[in-house]
């Protein structure tokens, strides 16, 4: 593996990807696509990326997705919505027919991807989103349709500009009944790049940071799809529309189908513990060698290593609890996948918000020179800033993380007793 992280590296180092803070809005974002299309043209020991591998070889995908934080963090964002949430919900959710029509599309990028979950009026509550998903048994097709504009796909990554599949996330309603939310694969542009009737959307434009990923809204006016679109790996609804699932219950289905988004949590846990590493490696080398006040080097003084030092610790505490988390998460037969969620909820929270604090400190031991974008510590600090809310907000996932430990304080205090 370490083998094939050195070829991407090497990779990362080619003029395509060198920084470029000159573009506009629309260049930076064709620069982006241009980025990950090199990204997936080039073989590493014999292959190239393949979104396959989320299920099969789970540590190889990991790891060539995680180096891309270390160029650009659009191009990891872009890269993770397509193949990660994308990629890997048709991977986990879908069946042999859907790897057969879209994981070799995805690869190539003949087919870019986006992945509506997220509604105006629904983020951290994804069991009440609104899009429908109506079963009619006299085509075979579903009918997607946006009820209100609350429903809309919101902040969808991918869907400005290039997206041309979605993997949309909507209720869905057999013979009158409702079934609770599930995933369609949606067709939302054409092979030429232009939207499919029923279909509209709204490019975002430009925003705090992440400007090479084309954010959208999207609506659905009563959109028909076939039978097939859905993945239905752990339910079906047969051509007569009769509805099966081998999980009995709403709740029960809900927790599967939003299983894919743990893999996520921790490429963007990941990518923060990198920002980190980034950050501290290059206020500490400038320290090293910045003199101040005569001869001596500002990295002697006490109040400047106060300032830097626990940072580069707490980077080295959070890799190491990334490495027992993929443990968990990679390494096993059969994962818990109660215990992946907890340790993927707590260490993104965890990570992302030392982040922010991390290359603040970082920025200020820099001085004005922290301030260039030719630095990166300043544009990784806009660019990163939604890590906090997205894929989970915080406080939200640390509620749940601290949740999980109520059993155990209470099974302490009765011991006490």
């Amino acid at each position: 593996m370490l083998l094939v992280l050195a070829l991407v590296v090497t990779l990362l180092q080619a003029d395509i990807f060198k920084p470029n803070h000159y573009l506009s809005l629309m260049d930076f974002r064709e620069l982006t696509l241009q980025r990950l299309q090199k990204f997936v043209s080039v073989e590493f020991l014999g292959r190239g990326f393949d979104v396959g591998d989320y299920l099969t070889d789970p540590r190889r995908f990991m790891a060539l997705l995680e180096c891309l934080a270390f160029s650009d963090y659009s191009l990891s964002i872009k890269a993770g919505v397509h193949f990660t949430l994308c990629g890997g919900t048709i991977c986990k959710l879908g069946t042999q027919k859907h790897h057969e029509a879209y994981l070799h599309r995805l690869n190539t990028l003949d087919l870019p991807g986006c992945f509506g979950m997220t509604e105006l009026g629904h983020g951290s509550n994804v069991m009440g989103i609104e899009t429908q998903a109506v079963y009619d048994p006299s085509t075979q097709e579903f009918v997607i349709n946006t009820p209100t504009n609350e429903a809309s796909k919101y902040w969808i990554g991918g869907s400005g500009q290039h997206g041309k599949v979605c993997t949309v996330f909507a209720q869905l309603t057999v013979g009158g009944t409702w079934q609770g939310p599930h995933v369609f694969v949606v067709r939302i542009r054409d092979d030429n790049g232009k939207l499919l009737p029923g279909v509209r959307i709204k490019d975002h434009g430009p925003k705090m940071g992440l400007n090479g990923v084309d954010n959208g809204q999207i609506w659905f006016d009563n959109v028909r799809i076939p039978r097939d679109a859905l993945l239905d790996r752990f339910a079906s609804v047969d051509a007569a529309g009769t509805y099966s699932s081998p999980i009995p219950t709403v709740s029960a289905r809900f927790g599967t189908m939003i299983g894919g988004l743990t893999t996520g949590r921790i490429l963007i846990a990941q990518g923060a513990i990198a920002a980190c590493m980034i950050g501290t490696t290059i206020a500490i080398r400038y320290a090293a060698q910045r003199p101040q006040f005569g001869d001596k080097l500002i990295m002697n003084y006490l109040s400047h290593q106060r300032r830097l030092l626990p940072g580069l610790a707490v980077t080295y505490a959070l890799q190491l609890g990334m490495k027992q988390l993929k443990a968990a998460a990679f390494d096993t037969p059969k994962p818990d996948p109660k215990l992946v969620h907890v340790l993927s909820s707590g260490l993104k929270a965890a990570a992302t918000w030392s982040r922010v604090e991390i290359l603040q400190q970082c920025r200020e031991c820099c001085g004005g020179m922290g301030f260039l974008s030719a630095n990166k510590i300043g544009p990784m600090k806009t660019d990163m800033d939604v890590d906090v809310t997205f894929e989970g907000d915080n406080t939200v996932l640390m509620q749940q993380t601290c949740r999980s430990h109520v059993p155990c304080w209470k099974t302490s205090q009765a011991l006490q007793q």
